[in-house]
Order: structure tokens, then C-alpha cells, then sequence
């Protein structure tokens, strides 16, 4: 049975601000106690020795209980108009210490995403999506420059492995407009809100282990604040 994500807004605010750049900011936090971080021992690969173990990052927790590597975006309902066009400039998804970095990638439909490796080892980016084009793609050594992966088509949450390690694990969130984040260590995000009209949206959340759910936000004067709770049942 799929664990569902409980969100509760613990302010929903909106405020018009002086600053030239407008966006929907919050915080997404973890509303209990976080699970213990598993650790991964990848001593049997010689290039992937790490001075300390490295850990899970199903649930990564920061300061005040903020929530990693959350995808906070605006959902597009039927008949609503989103504009903005694809960034050319790719994703980007690094193969660093026998691990990916970031851990959680967003683009949008039809944004170029490039893999890189910069480990001197080989890895291999093996991609899952239901909806678009999967690869399984080689890099026997370090790649500063990466490879092109798929452009994806369609919107969708969708996981990366490495078939030669098979402890690395990685999201790449396809979004089906531009206006959406990734919360940072301590759960911060920010959402630009450029070409974005005033007015009630809902914002989506979603986040690998407790799945995803809706809340609603108003932006006036191309600001507003969505704080999260994510409450693990």
C-alpha cells in the first residue's frame, strides 16, 4: 500500500515585496522523528572507499527537522495556462564517490539532462520511467564533459540506478511547466515565479519514500509562502 504524505500548511501568506526577484518560498519539514540513516558500506569496490560510511538518502534531515530533496512545483490543472518555455541549459547528474549528486534532480519537459562521472571507475546510468524513453548508458571513466540522456517528453518522477553499484540511487522529476524547486539540505526552497499571473494554485509535493500530495497557495504581487509538514504515518 502506497504511504501517503499528510501535508498541513503552517502558513500560507502571501506579501508583496520590493525585491526584484518574485518567488513562492517555504520550507518543507519532516513533522516527526526522522529514521535512522542507514549506512552503505561500499568498501569492496577499491575506488569507492569513503573515510565514513555513506548513508541512505531516502530521508535526508537538516536543521529544524527540514526535509531534502523534496520536488515542491505547481500543479498544471485542466484548462490552466503555465507559460514558459524549456531551459536549454541541462540537468545535470554527476556520478561522485561511487554515489549521485545531487541525489534529486528536476527539469522540465523537453530540458536536455547530461550524466557525468566524475569518479575514475566505471558506473553505469541506468534510468526507470513509465512514461519516457529509458537509457542505460557507460562511463567507463571520468566524463567531465557527461553524456546527453533522453530528453523526456513527458511529465514524471521517475528513478536512476548504477548496475555495477547497485547502492546508487538517484530521482530525476520531470515537471510539465517551469515553476518548481528542490528543497535544499535544510528544506528550503525557493520557486521562481517569472510569466507567473497572480492568482490560487495548487502546489504539488512529492518525496521518494512518502510519496506526494497537494496544498493550495495564492501568489499576490508574485510572492507567496507554502511552509510544509510532511508527516510520515
Amino acid at each position: 500500500m502506497k504511504t501517503r504524505v499528510w501535508l498541513s500548511a503552517l502558513a500560507l501568506a502571501a506579501s508583496v515585496t520590493t525585491c526584484a526577484m518574485a518567488d513562492i518560498t517555504g520550507t518543507v519539514k519532516l513533522d516527526g522523528k526522522a529514521p535512522e540513516a542507514k549506512p552503505i558500506d561500499t568498501s569492496s569496490v577499491q575506488g569507492c572507499k569513503h573515510d565514513k560510511p555513506i548513508l541512505d538518502e531516502k530521508v535526508v534531515v537538516g536543521k529544524d527537522n527540514g526535509l531534502a530533496n523534496v520536488v515542491v512545483s505547481i500543479k498544471k490543472e485542466e484548462g490552466q495556462d503555465l507559460p514558459g518555455d524549456a531551459p536549454k541549459q541541462p540537468g545535470v547528474l554527476d556520478q561522485k564517490g561511487c554515489q549521485y549528486v545531487p541525489h534529486v534532480i528536476a527539469v522540465m519537459v523537453g530540458q536536455p539532462v547530461v550524466a557525468k562521472n566524475s569518479d575514475p571507475l566505471l558506473h553505469n546510468v541506468h534510468t526507470q520511467p513509465e512514461k519516457n524513453t529509458p537509457d542505460n548508458i557507460a562511463e567507463p571513466n571520468i566524463d567531465e564533459k557527461g553524456k546527453k540522456l533522453k530528453v523526456p517528453t513527458d511529465a514524471e518522477y521517475y528513478h536512476v540506478k548504477c548496475d555495477v553499484h547497485p547502492w546508487m540511487s538517484a530521482w530525476i522529476a520531470v515537471i510539465d511547466n517551469p515553476f518548481f524547486a528542490v528543497s535544499d539540505a535544510d528544506g528550503k526552497f525557493a520557486i521562481p515565479t517569472k510569466g507567473l499571473k497572480d492568482g490560487k494554485y495548487t502546489l504539488h509535493v512529492w518525496q521518494e519514500k512518502y510519496g506526494e500530495q497537494d496544498m493550495p497557495v495564492e501568489v499576490k504581487g508574485g510572492n507567496a509562502t507554502a511552509d510544509v509538514k510532511v508527516k510520515p504515518s
